[in-house]
């Protein structure tokens, strides 16, 4: 029986997840006509992202010894400004067990938040409430989202992954509202990936001024 790496398998099964997600999004810009594909050509093109993705993750996992396979702990390994064995030691193991704990703290606020948010969409689809509302509980679920993510440490508010972390979470509350109300959510998506792409350059620049006062020092 073939023993397969345990780091190969991790990133196999979470190819499925990207290549789903590539192919919805591919599939939308090809229906909007910003890339004209047929299906089996934007099947292809997924799954190409979908084999980037995967070669990249074990050939860094391997590279730098990772073995915890959380998305965002990896994201954080490769943006840090630390020694190889001080990322191993401190960084995404600890970084892994600070965003942990924070949303473990305040699991009954991210429950509640989600049952309201529920509570909203189904008003919204049997009642025909009101959007105004919107604009209230995107303020509370902001402010539920900075208090779930960053927790309570003063030092939470110096790690910029962390705005990664709210970028996305926020983003996922916004397009399951324009899927489920049926809203035109190309615009949407467009503008949520350029800001995604300047939050990131964003966090490099974080993380090189970090770098540079650490050599400095």
């Amino acid at each position: 029986m073939v023993n397969i790496d345990y780091i190969v398998k991790e990133e196999l099964l979470r190819s499925f997840p990207v290549l789903v997600v590539s192919f919805l999004i591919i599939g939308l810009l090809n229906r909007e006509g910003y890339i004209p594909l047929r299906m089996s050509g934007v099947f292809i093109l997924s799954l190409f992202i979908t084999a980037i993705h995967f070669s990249f993750m074990v050939w860094y996992r391997k590279k730098e010894q990772i073995d915890n396979n959380n998305f965002f702990v990896i994201i954080n390994h490769i943006l840090s400004s630390k020694s190889h064995d001080e990322k191993i030691t401190e960084v995404y193991k600890d970084e892994e067990t600070k965003i942990s704990s924070s949303i473990r703290e305040h699991m009954g606020l991210l429950l509640v938040t989600i049952l309201l948010y529920i509570a909203y969409l189904y008003a919204s689809l049997v009642y025909n409430m009101d959007q105004i509302y919107w604009i209230l509980l995107l303020l509370f679920i902001g402010v539920s989202l900075s208090k779930i993510i960053y927790g309570e440490r003063k030092a939470n508010q110096k790690d910029p992954i962390r705005l990664l972390v709210f970028y996305v979470i926020a983003c996922a509350f916004i397009f399951v509202r324009y899927l489920v109300l049926d809203y035109p959510i190309l615009s949407i998506l467009k503008g949520s990936i350029i800001l995604g792409i300047l939050l990131i350059f964003l966090v490099l620049g974080i993380k090189w001024l970090q770098r540079k006062q650490n050599s400095d020092n």
